[in-house]
């Protein structure tokens, strides 16, 4: 009988196999990355000490290493695609690597903002359709990453249907609950609705490319080897943000390609909107710069980023500009992973991790400024960017390229950004009140090399320094130069 049971098993098992559909192949990768890091007068000050500096790690100074780990697999069908990646990003000492400092905890008055290990990144996707694929988890999506990254890039959650119209044509949808929370212990709470709380975002962009093969262009030396195409994209988003009690249309277009030997990158936006007491939110932003790869090792570019700035707090009308989020660290011909103006100066030029514009203004000297200064806030990183800020014009040139003639796999990058405000009438001048602040807000520069040992293993190293000009001068009365020295020891497979 037990033989005849044992023999029935395994039949229904074998038919179960057969009858099953085949299970999916499923791929690991990862990256671990060990980043030595010094950063040294993030507050343009060298007689006293820098107050805390965020990064991916957490809160942090001075000297310290940061390491990133992930772990990803991925598995895909016919129609459908699974990735998921676990990421652990500290601060390397023995509380983080132990894992005995804990969100909620705090240590030496400051909390712990530095990432747990778990699902960092999530994509799910199922194709119905070539025109239509559902696309939902907590993946980098953008709208303007390509050029200035003025508007919206991040890892937040995300639902939406992206597709292929034509062979030149493509759209995405895209909603994002940035935030989603309810008080259950006052629901609703007191003196607001249950979603008084909630950040959700509606996006939709629509790129459409237009251009030829090179091989069809008039035969001559300067369009030799080149492609000829641009592919513009109305971008539209409307952040429903209750949590700050403001509402934001914003419009806009990209354009990128390649025009002969030249790259071009473009982008236009304008925010309208209010909040719910009345006050208008009314600013605009643009970006443009062009790359001309003259050669393998030297490919140079020149750049203009701007953004408006508001000239009077006390008005209704709010017009500094605020993204959904500032994502000019990562974006393609500006960005730099590493670079200090990525990095966290909410302490004296007011722009946060990832962003290259001053949106917290309202953090420098705040000791200073009475509450006019610490209104009209919304969006950005954490969404605590204030609509009063001075604004940016932020001329760049740099240039990049391959090495490998002189050094086998070395690469670079090196740029120069020279920054104004727009706009300084919310700015105080503390060395001499009388006076306004002046509009050069300072100069950065940045080195970045990189050497690659082996397919898996790189070497990679930044340089960047941030001098301030008379306008930060005006503000914090201080005028030392601010650096980063950044290591990374990067491993993937």
């Amino acid at each position: 009988m037990r033989r005849m049971l044992c023999t029935l098993t395994l039949f229904l098992a074998v038919l179960t196999l057969i009858a099953s559909p085949a299970l999916a192949e499923i791929s690991f990768f990862g990256t671990a990355k060990v980043k030595p890091t010094y950063y040294s007068n993030f507050d343009f000050n060298d007689d006293k000490d820098d107050g805390p500096i965020v990064n991916e790690g957490g809160l942090t100074k001075g000297e310290h290493v940061r390491a990133e780990v992930r772990l990803g697999w991925k598995a895909s069908g016919d129609k459908w695609k699974v990735k998921m990646i676990a990421e652990g990003d500290i601060i390397m000492e023995k509380d983080t690597v132990d894992r005995s400092f804990y969100v909620g905890a705090e240590k030496e008055g400051q909390p712990n903002t530095g990432g747990e290990f778990g699902i960092e990144r999530a994509e799910f996707t199922y194709s119905f359709l070539p025109q239509l694929e559902l696309e939902t988890g907590w993946d980098i999506r953008f709208l303007d990453i390509q050029t200035g990254g003025l508007l919206y890039g991040d890892d937040h959650p995300f639902l939406g249907f992206r597709g292929k119209l034509s062979r030149q044509t493509r759209y995405e949808v895209l909603y994002l609950p940035i935030q989603n929370r309810v008080n259950f212990v006052t629901n609703p709470p007191v003196g607001g609705s249950a979603d008084s709380a909630d950040w959700r975002v509606y996006s939709a962009k629509l790129s459409q490319s237009f251009g030829q093969p090179s091989e069809q262009l008039p035969a001559s030396p300067f369009y030799a080897n080149r492609d000829f195409g641009l592919t513009l994209s109305p971008i539209y988003a409307f952040s429903d943000n209750r949590a700050r009690d403001a509402q934001i249309h914003y419009y806009g277009l990209e354009a990128t390609g390649q025009v002969g030997p030249v790259k071009p990158y473009f982008e236009i936006l304008r925010a309208d909107g209010d909040f719910d007491n009345g006050r208008d939110i009314s600013s605009w932003a643009m970006f443009a710069g062009a790359e001309v790869p003259v050669c393998k090792a030297f490919n140079p570019y020149v750049a203009f980023r701007f953004t408006q700035g508001d000239d009077d707090d006390t008005d209704d009308d709010v017009e500094g500009w605020v993204g959904i989020t500032d994502i000019g660290r990562f974006t393609g011909l500006m960005g730099m992973d590493g670079n200090i103006l990525g990095e966290d100066l909410a302490q004296s030029y007011g722009a946060t991790l990832y962003s290259y514009s001053p949106g917290r203004f309202y953090n420098v000297n705040s000791n200073l400024k009475d509450a006019a200064y610490q209104k009209n806030i919304y969006g950005g990183i954490s969404n605590a960017s204030s609509g009063n800020n001075p604004g940016q014009k932020l001329f760049a040139i740099g240039a990049r390229g391959d090495l490998s003639g002189l050094v086998d796999n070395l690469l670079y990058k090196t740029q120069a950004f020279f920054i104004w405000y727009d706009n300084t009438d919310n700015l105080i001048n503390v060395k001499d009140s009388n006076k306004d602040v002046d509009d050069y807000a300072g100069t950065t520069f940045d080195l970045q090399l990189l050497y690659a040992l082996s397919k898996n293993f790189s070497v990679d190293y930044i340089f960047s320094a941030f001098v301030p000009g008379d306008g930060i001068e005006d503000q914090v009365d201080a005028d030392d130069t601010a650096m980063v020295n950044m290591l990374t020891l990067a491993w993937s497979y």
